[in-house]
């Protein structure tokens, strides 16, 4: 706990950072992150396609997400979305709902069921922050559940059918067992999807301030249309004085106009998904 925390009474900020190596606790394995198998299982599993989709839209697509769902993200960031008329998609991690995190108070459930009925798509970021590699199958599974029942608790029986990696962090076994279970799993590969697309590890790109630029997004999103393909951001907060994770409303803002002048469609993972799989009208 922090000096600051203990002198206000609040809750120490939840650590969001991955670690190097995991001690022994119940349901998750031994080793490093930086052992030659954890790198290779992560190597294949960003590289081997499991769940493959060959991509039918008809117009570029570009999905921006949030991971966590930090109060600022929920605020000023859907606000953002919203004068520009489209929707994000917003990964939860119900555990976590209405805690401090290094990306600022994340959103209690009265803001994450405002996020849902103005339009914004749900999905899991498992329930407690988990990383999933290394975790035992059940203990995930029961993770994830609890998530899915935390969040259709108050929002009602919807589905919860998109998921993101917490940390990014994924291996082999776990895209393998997460893919069975999600229509789609966001990684954070950086690139586009495009032709054929792997659901099981969609490429990402981190809106974050201190990784991308204004010549960057705009390469991006010129490759995307130029290969008809799904360009995913992710960010955190959405701030002025943005986290290290986060991004400010002035590039967030860049990013959307830019995607929408190429003449993409900007649209939640689902509905993406519904478009690429041909069962949702192309505009």
């Amino acid at each position: 706990m922090t000096q600051s925390h203990q002198r206000s009474g609040l809750p120490a900020a939840d650590d969001f950072t991955v670690p190097t190596a995991l001690s022994r606790t119940a349901g998750v394995g031994l080793g490093p992150y930086r052992t030659v198998a954890g790198k290779l299982t992560r190597f294949l599993a960003r590289n081997l396609p499991m769940k493959k989709l060959a991509l039918g839209h008809r117009r570029p697509l570009v999905s921006f997400t949030f991971d966590d769902a930090a109060t600022s993200a929920c605020t000023t960031g859907a606000l953002l979305l919203e004068q520009h008329q489209v929707r994000g998609t917003f990964y939860i991690s119900g555990g976590k709902c209405g805690r401090p995190s290094p990306t600022g108070r994340l959103a209690t459930t009265d803001q994450v069921e405002a996020l849902f009925a103005k339009g914004h798509e749900i999905g899991c970021h498992t329930f407690s922050h988990m990383r999933v590699v290394g975790t035992d199958r059940g203990v995930l599974d029961n993770d994830l559940d609890r998530n899915r029942a935390f969040l259709q608790g108050f929002l009602g029986d919807i589905a919860i059918s998109n998921f993101a990696y917490p940390y990014g962090d994924i291996s082999f076994k776990s895209k393998w067992h997460l893919g069975a279970r999600y229509d789609s799993c966001r990684a954070m590969t950086p690139g586009v999807n495009a032709g054929t697309a792997d659901l099981g590890a969609l490429k990402c790109n981190a809106l974050e301030q201190i990784k991308i630029d204004r010549s960057q997004i705009s390469r991006l999103i010129a490759e995307t249309v130029r290969r008809n393909g799904w360009l995913m951001f992710a960010s955190h907060d959405v701030s002025v004085t943005p986290s290290p994770y986060g991004v400010c409303p002035e590039l967030l803002a860049f990013a959307l106009r830019n995607a929408l002048t190429a003449g993409c469609q900007v649209v939640p993972v689902a509905q993406a998904l519904r478009l690429a799989h041909g069962t949702a009208a192309n505009g």
